[in-house]
């Protein structure tokens, strides 16, 4: 075939594509692939392999087509289609379940993009990185990532890449139960969709309002939304249209009590994960076959799922580890509930979420407090609290009373009172215990644990950092004073400054004004990183801080060792992590400021043995 032959079946393809036919798509760029190459047509090669990707579902085994682009990626010599290509292999094998195989392909694709600075991209090379980074222990990396996805895409104008920024950016916040970012991102959406007036923008933006209508417990603005979404459907070729609302439909009907519906969905479920081999989607049908009212139908399912303990960490680990959890505890699988508990510990304080924040399900500690009610620990209580200040905090009433009548308190678990959430952080002399009551565990002595206990046990008090370095260190005031070099910054450099932070203010009124959210942030970052240097150069009153003083010294160690401290303790617990975040203020004086809201009690003592 002649190089024209490959240009009019890609030309078929897109012609099939518009119309929702992606079966026809997909051949017919197979079919434009082959006369390419039969043709020694590099450019067309490329073009219509990195069509591909977008006929494939997610968690649908991908064929051929990571074929097809390794081997356009091979015959390329364009370092920008190399790069693109890198990226479609990326998403093949994500989209296929494997994201093992697509790191290095991630990886190569940032390099590429570094090297042919083109914005378009680089942008394209982080969303890669990010699918190649969804695990549950990839949080810290992915917020990253996130972040620096959505600064890449702010000035430019393809809208696709901007959704997907804010796609990732809204994902992160649902984890992190930020309800303000959850907003600013469901705004951004929005006003993409309008302004674009795209069709696939507008789907995107409005199943994920949808899914936060239910997840607040506007069931009436959630059908609406669903309503419009099915219209929208109708004439979009998007390969992964049946998974959002059948995930929709099924989270309705949940919620709704509407059991039969709620089966139906289930048989869905089960036959798609069974015929694709996908268990995230069969724990999602056992699930709703126990919320459906049928135990053992849902028992059956849950024990075709793996071994729990070879579940891969990516971008299905929490969902199918609380899936399995939630049913073991439903139907007396105590074994498996066992092992659940154990694997999702370390991961409390999360909320989780299918792929693309589609829908919600839950939050980790929900399903903790099950599995401990169902093995009759004492931890049950704890967990349960927990779970409930993150319903409240993400406004899940229904979530909140249905977790109170499971365990037997007939509504939702009231607000502790203080000193009922305990938390331990206590020191034996050689190693520290830090975490909930029946949760807790193990971290090697450090040198910033110290200075936290050593400001939990003075609540409201302000303690100066020098001391509290000498206090940690266990010889108080043995510090050694630093030569004086000089102020940290002169009055220049502070007027200059205070300068730049007016005009930054100004930036933000406007940014926001605009809803710039990449802008916005910029800014913020910008404002904060000059308010750290003032802070760093100027004391109480004014005073200029000095180059090389004892106070400025111990500031920047304890600043820098309980930041350490708190990022060892997010490896097991992210919520004990996030409220010592919350409450303990750093600098030449440090301060522990306990929240009226999250009461809690804190273990500082070894207890007896």
């Amino acid at each position: 075939m002649a190089s024209s032959d490959a240009s009019i079946l890609i030309a078929r393809a897109e012609v099939a594509r518009a119309a929702g036919d992606l079966d026809t798509m997909r051949a017919t760029l197979v079919e434009a692939f082959r006369a390419a190459r039969s043709a020694d047509d590099n450019e067309a090669m490329a073009e219509a392999a990195l069509a591909l990707p977008s006929s494939l579902g997610f968690g649908v085994h991908p064929g051929q087509v990571p074929a097809y682009l390794h081997e356009a990626y091979l015959s390329a010599t364009d370092q920008r289609t190399r790069a693109r290509l890198l990226v479609g292999l990326t998403r093949a094998w994500t989209y296929g379940g494997e994201a093992a195989r697509a790191a290095d392909f991630a990886a190569e694709a940032q390099d590429l993009a570094a090297l042919v600075d083109d914005p378009a991209i680089s942008a394209d090379a982080l969303d890669a990185a990010l699918l190649t980074c969804w695990g549950p222990d990839d949080f810290a990396e992915r917020i990253r990532l996130a972040a620096r996805l959505e600064e890449v895409s702010g000035h430019l104008a393809d809208p696709e890449l901007r959704m997907t920024a804010h796609l990732w950016r809204l994902t992160t916040a649902w984890e992190c139960l930020d309800v303000l970012a959850v907003q600013r991102q469901l705004r951004a959406l929005d006003l993409l969709a309008e302004e674009t007036g795209s069709a696939r923008v507008t789907f995107f933006a409005l199943s994920r309002r949808a899914m936060h209508a239910q997840v607040v417990g506007d069931l009436v603005a959630a059908t609406e939304l669903r309503d419009r979404l099915g219209l929208i459907a109708a004439g979009l070729a998007e390969a992964d249209v049946p998974a959002v609302l059948h995930s929709l439909d099924a989270e309705l009907a949940r919620q709704q009590g509407d059991r039969p519906r709620l089966a139906a969905e289930a048989e869905e479920f089960a036959a798609f994960a069974l015929a694709e081999g996908i268990p995230s989607i069969l724990g999602q049908a056992a699930v709703y076959r126990l919320d459906a009212g049928e135990p053992e139908l849902a028992g059956l399912l849950v024990d075709q799922l793996p071994d729990l303990s070879t579940v891969p960490h990516d971008v299905d680990t929490l969902l199918i580890l609380t899936t399995a959890g939630y049913v073991a505890a439903g139907t007396g699988r105590l074994d498996l509930a066992a092992e659940a508990l154990a694997l999702l510990e370390p991961y409390a304080g999360r909320s989780v979420l299918n792929a693309g924040a589609v829908s919600f399900h839950w939050v980790v500690d929900d399903v903790l407090a099950r599995l401990a009610a169902a093995l009759d620990l004492e931890s049950a209580p704890g967990w349960s609290r927990s779970a409930q200040a993150a319903y409240r905090r993400l406004g899940a009433s229904w979530w909140s009373t249905r977790l109170g009548e499971d365990l037997g308190t007939g509504g939702p678990v009231p607000v502790p009172a203080p000193g009922a959430d305990e938390v331990h952080l206590s020191f034996d002399g050689e190693v520290w215990s830090i975490g909930r009551r029946g949760a807790t565990f193990v971290l090697p002595d450090l040198r910033g644990l110290h200075h936290l206990r050593h400001l939990l046990e003075r609540p409201g008090v302000e303690v100066a950092a020098v001391d509290l370095a000498d206090a940690a260190g266990g010889h108080p005031g043995t510090g050694v004073r630093a030569s004086d070099l000089g102020a940290v910054l002169d009055e220049a450099a502070k007027r200059a400054y205070r300068r730049r932070l007016g005009e930054i203010d100004a930036e933000i009124d406007e940014a926001d004004a605009w809803s710039d959210p990449a802008r916005l942030e910029r800014a913020t970052v910008e404002r904060q990183a000059i308010l750290d240097e003032l802070s760093a150069a100027v004391g109480l009153a004014g005073r200029d801080r000095r180059v090389g003083g004892t106070a400025e010294r111990a500031r920047m160690a304890v600043r820098k060792t309980i930041t350490a401290a708190i990022a060892r303790i997010e490896r097991h617990d992210p919520a004990v992590a996030r409220l010592l975040r919350d409450t303990v203020r750093t600098g030449t004086w440090c301060r522990f400021d306990p929240d009226p809201g999250r009461p809690v009690d804190w273990v500082l003592d070894v207890p007896p043995r």
